[in-house]
């Protein structure tokens, strides 16, 4: 019998938390404009070219950042007025180059309607049958894409996710989509001539040469955004006790969305700086809360649904062990297991009901996040 909250309760109880503050909201994206504004014109007028990287990774950061920000404005929970919170998206997913209607799509609904699912999603696990049955330059990628590394995270965002759902519209998409992303992949085009040109242009107006303005000035920061960026995407739902499932997941009271998403700590102040983009249960469970709220709603969402929680403390150890052990998924067993379909991890939390795995989880839990 199940005696964890449902959903509903969930939600009920989180709803103090859903109360976006227009002031703070319109101030962190100031911040976060204006700092990624200043560390292009230090890459442009510096002559030091380890002060230009030091500021290509700020701007790649505060590109990560920004994308937050959207995610929040786009589920209308940044501030109070929709009307704003559309804009700040819009002017937010541009660094980013993301379409906003693509996003509004791909993110809000299929990403959340389909949490784990069986749809083209970031770092959809193939089951054994499904990889022998690729390609042998299929393979090499999925294999590539889930080395313990991390300079793979933004060569995977970029060529499987960015720019296959997440810049144009293509045939593949819905017409009402395609049709309503035209006019912003046109604004994006728009943006990134002018920026690319602004900066083929430096030696004009300022010391540095074309090839170190584009260098520095776009490659690496958006690099290093997208690797952020599918770092996140990939330790949200990515661990040993996270369930993925073929097809829809059990629905008797979608209570799962608050277990299927990875609670990820960090210390206090990076918290801070990432605008809690790791407090990501919280998030699928009512994503109305804005990112300023969520350290506080995911501690009441971990009092309420307790052992439940899957909340792990990180580590460069911690992420080597995911990326090490999370290779294809066994649908059926409901467990993680490696190219040869030998299991590396114990059964995921598949269902709400498996009340009898508690304890085992409650151990391994305990191991992970404080051991």
């Amino acid at each position: 019998m199940n005696t964890f909250p449902t959903r509903k309760e969930v939600q009920t109880a989180l709803q103090e938390f859903a109360k976006p503050d227009t002031s703070r909201g319109v101030r962190l994206f100031a911040i976060d404009l204006v700092t990624y504004i200043l560390a292009v014109i230090v890459i442009l007028m510096s002559p030091l070219w380890y002060v230009k990287l030091i500021a290509a990774i700020l701007a790649g950061f505060k590109i990560a950042n920004l994308i937050t920000l959207a995610h929040d404005a786009a589920h209308r929970s940044l501030t109070r007025s929709n009307t704003l919170n559309k804009v700040l998206a819009i002017t937010c997913f541009t660094p980013c180059l993301f379409n906003y209607e693509l996003w509004l799509h791909d993110h809000h609904f299929l990403h959340h309607r389909k949490t784990n699912e069986e749809h083209f999603d970031s770092y959809v696990p193939l089951s054994k049958q499904e990889y022998d049955a690729l390609s042998p330059w299929k393979k090499f990628k999925y294999r590539m894409y889930r080395l313990p590394t991390i300079w793979m995270f933004g060569i995977y965002y970029i060529f499987e996710r960015w720019w296959k759902v997440k810049f144009f519209p293509r045939s593949t998409m819905p017409k009402h989509v395609q049709k309503k992303a035209g006019p912003y992949f046109a604004g994006l085009l728009i943006y990134l001539i002018t920026f690319l040109t602004l900066l083929a242009l430096a030696p004009l107006y300022s010391p540095t040469s074309t090839i170190a303005a584009l260098l520095y000035g776009f490659v690496i920061p958006y690099y290093v955004f997208q690797t952020l960026y599918s770092f996140s995407v990939f330790v949200q739902h990515n661990h040993y006790r996270v369930p993925w499932f073929k097809g829809p997941r059990p629905r008797e009271d979608d209570g799962q969305q608050a277990y299927i998403s990875v609670h990820l700590v960090f210390p206090a102040w990076v918290t801070k700086l990432v605008h809690s983009a790791y407090d990501h249960a919280a998030h699928h469970v009512l994503p109305s809360i804005p990112c300023y709220h969520l350290p506080a709603a995911q501690k009441k969402l971990n009092d309420m649904i307790k052992s439940r929680a899957i909340t792990s403390k990180f580590s460069f150890h911690y992420l080597y062990d995911i990326l090490r052990r999370c290779k294809l998924y066994d649908f059926e067993r409901h467990c993680w297991t490696d190219y040869e379909g030998h299991p590396t991890t114990r059964t995921t939390l598949a269902s709400v009901n498996a009340t009898q795995l508690d304890d085992d989880f409650e151990n391994e839990r305990r191991k992970v996040a404080y051991g």
